[in-house]
C-alpha cells in the first residue's frame, strides 16, 4: 500500500470516521426494525417505507462521513461548518431527495387500508376498512406431496393442505389464493399440471409450479410434504417467491391433531409472505371453520380428491353426504355438496344443502359467505339480490378475481353489457396475461356493435404477449366471425407453432376448414386433434367438433355416434352440466339441419338426463308440430319477450312452420344480433325468400356465405333464390356447392335428396 493510502487510513481512524459510520449503520438498522415492526405492522403504513429506509441509508452516508471528518477528531470542536460541509451536505441531501422522489413518486406511502361504505343485499349500509389492492399477498397453493409413512389410503392428505390453508386465510383480506379449490384459477392449475403428466397434481417440480404461478400472477407459491406415522402427522412447508424461485421460508410441523397442524401451517404461511397481524380480523382455528368431527372432515377431503383428481363425481357426492350426516353444521361441506349436485344436474338435491350452508354460514370467512349468499339467491331466482351480494363482495375485495367473475356473470344475466365490459376490464388489469379475458372483452364489444374495439382489444394482447398462443387463437376466432378466413388461418398457424401438440388449437383450425368448405383438411385436422387430446375434457371438445363435421355433411348417423362417444367419455366428469349444455345445442343443430325425431330420441336415451329428456321432448314437439300448433307455440314464446338467442332460434323455427315468415326472419335476426357465432343469416334469408322479400333475402344469404363459405344449406337457399330470379346457371352452381358438402350424406337425408332433385330439374 502506498504512503498516501496509509496516511488516509490513519486520518480516517484519527477522525473517527469508521466509528461514526458504524454508529450510523446501527442507528439506521434500528430505524429499519422500528419501521417494519411499528410503522408497517402496527400502524399499517405502506410497506414501501422499508424500502425507503434501506435506500436512504447509503444515500446519506456521504453527509455522515463529512461530519465525522471535520468534527470527529478528539480535542477538536468546530463551531462553524467548513466550506466543504456547507456545499457537500446540502448537495447530498438534495441528491438523496431527488433519488427518493424519482424512485417512490407515484408510490402509495399512506396506510395500507382504506375505509369503504357498501350496501348489502338487504339494502343495509356497511362501513368497513379494507386492504388496498397493491398491498395484498397472492399465493399459489399446490397440493403437498406425500411424506414418509403416508400410504395409498392417505393421498387425501395432500389435498387437505391447500383447501384448509385457503379457507383459513381467506378471513384476512391481505391474502389472495391462487389455484385453491375455491378459486377460478383451480381449473387452470389442474389443466396445466395434467397436460404435463401430473394427473394426481402431486410430485410437480418447482420449475413447473413457478410457471403456473406466473400465469396466475402469484407472488409466492407453496410446496411441501405431509406424512404420518401412526397417529403422528408431520408436515414440511416451503414458501418460494415466484419471480426468482428463491426460498422465502421453510418450516417443519408435527402433531397428532391434523387440524391443529394445519393451523400451524397457516400461521407460518402468513409470516412467510408478510401478512401483518391486526385487530378486527377473524382468526378462528381451522377446526372452527370446518367441523369438530374428524371423520366428517376426512370425508370432505376424500370427496375433494374424488371430484377434482379422480373426476369421480358420484363418489364425491357420497363422501360429502356422509360428512354432513355426521355434522349438519359443517357449512363448507354443505355448500360443496350443493355445488356437486348442480354439476351432476341434480338441482333438486342442491336446495337442502344450500339452505344448510346459509343457516351455518357463521363458520365461513366473509369472502366465502358472500359467494354462498350469491349462489343462494341465484338458486331462488332472485337475480337482483344475487347481484347485490356479488357487488358487495367486489366492493370489499376489489382485486378478488372470483368475486369479479361472479359479478360479471350476474351482470350478463341482467343484460348490463356496459357493466360486464367494465368488470372484464377490471379483471384484465388484475390478470393481464389471461388470454381469455381479452376474448370476452372482444365478445362484449361485438355485442355492442364495436368491431374495431373488439379487434383492438385482442390485437393489443397479442402484441403485448406474443408468446401466448391463446391470444392468437382468440384473435383468429374473431377474424373468422368477421369473415376474414385468411387472417384467421394465419393466426392459428402461429398459435400452433407455439403449442404444436395442442388438441384445442388443432380442433379450432379444423373447425375453420370445415366452415371454409375444405372438408379433407377439416377431417385430417380433427383426427390429429383427437390423437393429441390428453384429458377427458379435451377429447369431449374434439368429439363435439367431429359430430358437427358429420352433421354439416349430412352424415347424421355418424354425428349421433360421435355424440354418443362424447357422452360415454363424459360419464363421471366433474361437470356433466357443461356436457348437457353442449348436448342441448347439438340437439338443436340436428333439428335445424334436417335431422329426424328418431335421431333426437337416440341421443336423449343415451344421455339419460331428465333435463335433456324434457328439452328433447320439446324439440320433438317443435319438429312435428302442425302449423296451427306451431303458431300457438310461437306466440306463447314470443309473448315472453325472450332475449335468449337459443329460444329466439326456436321461435323463428316455429314461426316458419306456422307460415309466418316475416316474424320468423325477425327472430333469426335478433338471435344473431345477440350471438353472432350462431350465424342465422341463412335461416333469415330462407324466411325472407318465403315472404317474397327477395332483395333482403339475397343480402342475408350473401352474408351467410361470406361468414361460412362452406355452408351447404345457405348454398341451397341461394340456389332457390337465384332460380326465382331466373339465374339458372347461378342456381346450379350453388346446388353443386351444397352437394360437395353432402356427397356422402345419409341416403335418407332429406336436404341432400331435395338438392339432387332440384339440380336434375335445372340440368334437364
Amino acid at each position: 500500500m502506498s504512503v498516501t493510502g496509509i496516511g488516509l487510513i490513519r486520518s480516517l481512524i484519527e477522525r473517527r470516521v469508521p466509528h461514526a459510520v458504524g454508529i450510523y449503520a446501527g442507528a439506521f438498522w434500528g430505524l429499519f426494525e422500528f419501521t417494519e415492526a411499528i410503522v408497517v405492522e402496527r400502524l399499517l403504513l405502506s410497506t414501501h417505507y422499508d424500502n425507503l429506509v434501506l435506500l436512504a441509508a447509503p444515500l446519506l452516508l456521504p453527509s455522515v462521513i463529512l461530519l465525522a471528518w471535520f468534527h470527529g477528531k478528539p480535542g477538536r470542536d468546530r463551531e462553524t461548518l467548513a466550506r466543504t460541509e456547507k456545499i457537500g451536505i446540502p448537495a447530498n441531501l438534495a441528491l438523496c431527495g431527488i433519488v427518493l422522489w424519482a424512485v417512490f413518486a407515484g408510490t402509495d406511502l399512506g396506510r395500507m387500508t382504506t375505509a369503504v361504505t357498501v350496501t348489502d343485499e338487504d339494502g343495509g349500509v356497511v362501513e368497513r376498512e379494507i386492504v388496498k389492492p397493491g398491498f395484498r399477498k397472492s399465493v399459489a397453493l399446490f397440493p403437498f406431496n406425500l411424506g414418509p409413512g403416508a400410504g395409498e389410503d392417505d393421498t387425501w392428505l395432500a389435498y387437505a393442505v391447500p383447501f384448509a390453508l385457503e379457507l383459513d386465510l381467506l378471513a384476512d383480506d391481505f391474502f389472495i389464493a391462487k389455484g385453491g379449490f375455491l378459486d377460478r384459477n383451480e381449473a387452470l392449475f389442474r389443466d396445466r399440471l395434467i397436460e404435463r403428466g401430473f394427473a394426481d397434481l402431486r410430485g410437480v417440480p418447482l420449475t413447473l409450479k413457478r410457471e403456473v404461478g406466473e400465469e396466475a400472477h402469484a407472488e409466492f407459491l407453496t410446496d411441501g410434504e405431509i406424512g404420518r406415522t401412526g397417529d403422528l402427522y408431520r408436515a414440511v412447508q416451503r414458501v418460494y417467491r415466484v419471480d426468482d424461485g428463491s426460498l422465502e421460508n421453510e418450516t417443519v410441523h408435527e402433531g397428532t391433531d391434523l387440524l391443529a397442524l394445519l393451523d400451524d401451517l397457516s400461521v407460518s404461511l402468513k409470516r412467510a409472505v408478510g401478512i401483518p397481524a391486526r385487530e378486527g380480523v377473524e382468526d378462528l382455528p381451522v377446526r372452527a371453520r370446518l367441523s369438530d368431527d374428524d371423520a366428517a372432515v376426512e370425508a370432505l377431503f376424500r370427496g375433494l380428491e374424488a371430484a377434482f383428481v379422480r373426476a369421480d363425481l358420484a363418489a364425491a357426492i357420497e363422501l360429502t353426504t356422509a360428512a354432513i350426516e355426521r355434522d349438519p353444521t359443517f357449512a363448507a361441506a354443505q355448500y360443496i355438496l350443493s355445488t356437486y349436485a348442480q354439476l351432476a344436474n341434480r338441482g333438486e338435491k342442491a336446495a337442502a344443502p344450500m339452505q344448510a350452508a346459509i343457516d351455518h354460514e357463521y363458520r365461513l370467512p366473509e369472502r366465502v359467505r358472500l359467494g354462498v349468499r350469491k349462489d343462494y339467491y341465484l338458486a331462488l331466482g332472485d337475480l337482483e339480490k344475487a347481484a347485490a351480494a356479488a357487488r358487495m363482495w367486489v366492493e370489499l375485495y376489489p382485486d378478488d378475481l372470483l368475486a369479479l367473475t361472479n359479478y360479471k356473470e350476474l351482470l350478463d344475466a341482467l343484460g348490463d353489457k356496459e357493466g360486464v365490459l367494465a368488470t372484464l376490464e377490471a379483471m384484465r388489469d388484475l390478470d393481464p396475461r389471461n388470454g381469455d379475458l381479452p376474448q370476452q372483452i372482444a365478445r362484449v364489444h361485438e355485442e355492442l356493435g364495436n368491431d374495431e374495439r373488439a379487434l383492438r382489444a385482442l390485437t393489443d394482447y397479442v402484441d403485448s404477449f406474443p408468446e401466448d398462443a391463446s391470444g392468437y387463437a382468440g384473435l383468429a376466432a374473431l377474424q373468422k366471425r368477421l369473415g376474414d378466413y385468411g387472417a384467421a388461418r394465419g393466426l392459428l398457424d402461429d398459435a400452433i407453432l407455439l403449442e404444436p401438440f395442442s388438441a384445442a388449437l388443432t380442433a379450432q383450425l379444423a373447425a375453420l376448414e370445415l366452415d371454409a368448405g375444405n372438408y379433407a383438411q377439416a377431417w385430417a385436422g380433427y383426427e390429429r386433434a383427437l390423437e393429441a387430446a390428453r384429458t377427458p375434457e379435451q377429447k369431449i371438445e374434439v368429439l363435439g367438433g367431429i359430430a358437427k363435421y358429420h352433421l354439416r355433411r349430412g352424415e347424421v348417423v355418424l354425428a349421433v355416434e360421435a355424440t354418443e362417444m362424447l357422452l360415454e367419455g363424459a360419464s363421471g366428469l366433474t361437470s356433466p352440466a357443461e356436457v348437457s349444455g353442449v348436448l342441448v345445442l347439438f340437439l338443436l343443430d340436428i333439428l335445424f339441419s334436417g335431422g329426424r325425431a328418431s335421431d333426437l330420441s337416440a341421443l336423449i336415451e343415451t344421455a339419460n338426463d331428465p333435463n335433456i329428456t324434457q328439452f328433447g321432448m320439446m324439440l320433438g314437439m317443435v319438429e312435428s308440430a302442425a302449423p296451427e300448433t306451431a303458431r300457438e307455440l310461437y306466440r306463447t314464446f314470443e309473448a315472453a319477450a325472450p332475449s335468449d338467442p337459443t329460444l329466439l332460434r326456436l321461435i323463428g323455427s316455429l314461426a316458419e312452420r306456422a307460415g309466418e315468415y316475416e316474424p320468423a326472419a325477425e327472430a333469426y335476426r335478433r338471435a344473431t344480433g345477440l350471438d353472432r357465432s350462431l350465424n342465422l343469416h341463412g335461416d333469415a334469408g330462407r324466411a325472407l325468400r318465403m315472404a317474397g322479400r327477395l332483395d333482403e333475402s339475397e343480402a342475408e344469404l350473401t352474408e351467410a356465405l361470406r361468414l361460412v363459405p362452406g355452408d351447404p344449406r345457405a348454398h341451397f337457399e341461394m340456389a332457390l333464390l337465384l332460380e326465382a330470379r331466373g339465374d339458372l346457371d347461378g342456381a346450379a352452381e350453388h346446388l353443386r356447392g351444397a352437394l360437395t358438402a353432402w356427397e356422402n350424406a345419409d341416403e335418407d337425408y332429406e336436404p341432400a335428396t331435395q338438392t339432387r332433385t332440384k339440380l336434375d330439374e335445372l340440368e334437364r
